[in-house]
């Protein structure tokens, strides 16, 4: 970096700051046609050069031309929400200085929607197949076409206009949810719920026990096509090919909705190493092009790592806009982990990811190779529901738990440490 070109650039930032557009524009200008200009001093006058132009197709070609030399900028990036009207200035929020939360009272209630048998008037509810309500009395099918919106579009979120405002995507609705005291899972329930089980630890509880909060809700769901009795069989085929012997009865397993994040997630790892030529180390530097579509993250922390992973088993072709009625008998876990935090835990993943290519790539010996994340852009994210069977089992006075994927029917299970050798005695039985 020059002393000229540098000052070239305070000179022009400093022009711009006071309102003297024609000398900001000729300092500006000049640092971008500068030979030794560096990248990121070109970025700058053009975002310079958007903040004091009043034409708007002219402010987007400066916009653009910063996220060409870093596709990550957040400032350009929500600039270019607030010009295509996905971002109100006024929404934009200090991430140091956060207003309240949504209380119960503030957000919106959610619809408490009943479904009636138009034939006998009897309660009507979701079915496992994914398709349509059943009545429980006369046995009559309502297809899901039938009584969804035709023009329901299942919409991927902006992740910097999210990041930039403290609703988010969503205005939160006031719904009924229940925290267990046994395990700490928290769940949304429908409005005629009057008592449930946790799926989890299978701790009882009454709808008084129930409280009031503000969510967002998610926008998609994958229906349950698995059934109970499926579920069962999968389980049961699980445990033989583990070594278990079933000796006693068991229970059902307990069907419910995880809420999983997706993020689209594009830009470039950075790297820099020293590589080995003769003698000397010296310093090498490149990148590799990222682009992952529907990177899943579990928002809950209830299952194991282990369990956790089933949710990359999961069809996204079958993923449809939410609708109450998905969840009308069946129990939906809320989400703990924020989208912020969630985004976290997707770059450390395609990390994960990258590393091993990027070390597949070098030809010489290297030492001290680093990653960057600086040019990785997570684009847009959606929240989800995730259909899961769980039960549960005792081995050896200790309870395992596992999962049976609630649309393909595979089985995921903890075992003993020691590995399973004994007879199982007892099969979710009472502890």
């Amino acid at each position: 970096m020059s002393d000229d070109t540098r000052d070239l650039l305070v000179h022009g930032i400093a022009a711009a700051k006071a309102k003297s557009k024609d000398e900001a524009r000729h300092y500006l200008q000049w640092v971008i046609d500068a030979p030794d200009a560096e990248p990121d001093q070109i970025a700058e006058a053009w975002r310079y050069l958007a903040q004091i132009s009043d034409d708007p197709k002219e402010q987007r070609n400066c916009l653009e031309q910063v996220l060409a030399y870093n596709p990550a900028d957040p400032a350009a990036r929500r600039a270019l929400a607030i010009l295509n009207g996905e971002l109100k200035p006024e929404d934009i929020v200090d991430p140091d200085r956060m207003p309240a939360p949504a209380t119960a009272q503030s957000a919106q209630p959610a619809p408490a929607r009943r479904f009636v048998c138009a034939h006998c008037g009897g309660g009507m509810a979701f079915t496992p197949d994914g398709n349509a309500l059943t009545c429980e009395y006369c046995g009559r099918r309502q297809s899901l076409a039938d009584v969804t919106d035709a023009s329901a579009m299942l919409e991927e979120q902006n992740f910097t206009v999210a990041l930039a405002t403290a609703k988010g995507h969503s205005t939160p609705v006031a719904v009924q949810s229940l925290k267990c005291q046994g395990c700490g899972a928290s769940f949304v329930l429908s409005p005629q719920t009057l008592s449930t089980a946790c799926p989890y630890c299978a701790t009882a509880y009454a709808v008084e026990q129930s409280e009031t909060r503000a969510l967002i809700p998610p926008e998609g769901v994958i229906p349950f096509s698995v059934t109970q009795d499926q579920a069962q069989r999968a389980a049961l085929d699980w445990y033989r090919a583990e070594g278990f012997r079933v000796l006693s009865s068991h229970a059902l397993p307990t069907g419910v909705y995880l809420p999983v994040w997706t993020f689209d997630v594009g830009g470039e790892i950075v790297w820099n190493c020293l590589t080995q030529v003769g003698e000397a180390w010296l310093p090498q530097s490149g990148s590799a092009l990222v682009y992952e579509n529907d990177l899943l993250v579990a928002a809950s922390h209830t299952l194991s790592a282990a369990l956790i992973e089933e949710i990359n088993g999961f069809p996204l072709d079958r993923l449809t806009p939410y609708d109450p009625r998905y969840i009308a008998d069946w129990p939906a876990e809320t989400y703990q982990i924020s989208v912020s935090n969630a985004s976290l835990v997707a770059r450390w993943r395609i990390f994960d990811k990258m590393r091993p290519r990027v070390e597949a790539s070098m030809s010489d010996s290297y030492r001290n190779l680093q990653l960057s994340a600086t040019r990785l852009v997570i684009e847009s994210y959606r929240l989800i529901l995730a259909p899961l069977w769980i039960a549960r089992y005792r081995c050896e006075n200790r309870w395992y738990t596992l999962v049976v994927n609630g649309q393909r029917g595979t089985v995921r299970g903890e075992t003993p440490r020691q590995g399973v050798s004994g007879w199982l005695s007892n099969l979710l039985g009472e502890p």
